[in-house]
């Protein structure tokens, strides 16, 4: 695209070593170099793939809405944290070309060519802000919240980078099977697997399903006129309707796709389990993400609150 700017030039005005542009490996399985060992879950191709169809997935929810919060046409700087591949600032810096948008992660996994008013940034969300008070439009975090260590810190530090009247919007999922029905109510393997990943990242630090406590963090954040939708991700394609089908697909594949990279650091270095171990119970996982007599689905939380003018 003629419209797209290499990002090389700006990321290297950050003084960004080469180390950190560098990776690990456990086991052919391919981590961030950047504060090795802090993050649980990988940042290799197989995860790249797994968060752009996660993207899909929410957009499809979303009735392909980027946001919720009511950002105006023209807002002028909005940070996302814990970018990812980069894929929703791509998109919001194509949508609002009034905006200065900044991506930042742990991993340098984000394509070079973007949009002229973009820029991504290796960094570590919990650290310190580089950026001055009172200073972004809106802050964005999305299926990150499960590795964040001191939610109310960041909340503490969105509130005060934040301009008075902007706006920070979370879009979380609760990682724990739900249903209307009683197609749960006897064992089910991928609910096990997601409480031995929750038990595996609490020894990391972070709370898998801590969107649950989101809303009095923000509220004890101090901020205001915050709303929140939740929204229904099913497991697997046993929906009738069929945007549920196609977000179940593309929730299942993605689940499927990482149930061993998701499960490897919280299970071995958090519970103490073999690889082999890990292996033979993700047989009966997968077995069950396919079995469509479960009707399990996911909550997608969209919350957001603005700073007080």
């Amino acid at each position: 695209d003629g419209g797209y700017n290499s990002d090389q030039a700006s990321t290297s005005s950050t003084s960004i070593s080469s180390s950190i542009r560098n990776h690990t490996f456990e086991d052919g399985i391919r981590y961030h170099r950047f504060h090795d060992g802090q993050y649980a879950f990988p940042n290799d191709e197989n995860e790249q793939n797994r968060d752009d169809m996660k993207h899909a997935m929410t957009l499809l929810l979303c009735n392909q809405k980027l946001h919720f919060a009511p950002i105006g046409d023209s807002p002028q700087r909005i940070i996302d944290l814990g970018t990812g591949t980069g894929i929703w600032a791509i998109e919001m810096a194509d949508t609002y070309p009034s905006a200065e948008v900044i991506g930042i992660d742990l991993s340098p996994i984000q394509p070079p060519w973007v949009p002229p008013n973009l820029r991504f940034l290796v960094d570590d969300l919990e650290d310190e802000w580089v950026y001055p008070e009172n200073h972004f439009d809106y802050v964005h975090v999305r299926h990150t919240l499960h590795s964040i260590r001191k939610p109310a810190e960041l909340m503490e530090r969105a509130m005060k980078h934040t301009k008075p009247g902007g706006w920070v919007e979370f879009q979380e999922l609760h990682y724990y099977p739900h249903c209307d029905d009683e197609s749960l109510d006897r064992p089910y393997a991928v609910r096990e697997w997601l409480e031995y990943v929750r038990d595996g990242v609490a020894n990391f630090g972070s709370d898998l399903n801590g969107v649950t406590k989101l809303r009095e963090k923000m509220e004890a954040a101090g901020f205001i006129n915050i709303e929140e939708q939740v929204l229904r991700c099913p497991v697997g394609i046993w929906p009738k309707n069929r945007t549920l089908k196609l977000a179940g697909l593309y929730w299942r594949t993605a689940i499927s796709d990482g149930l061993m990279s998701v499960a490897k650091r919280p299970m071995e270095k958090g519970l103490g389990w073999s690889v082999a171990e890990i292996e033979v119970f993700l047989v009966g996982v997968r077995k069950a993400l396919h079995d469509s007599s479960f009707h399990a689905y996911m909550p997608l939380h969209m919350l957001y609150g603005q700073k007080p003018s």
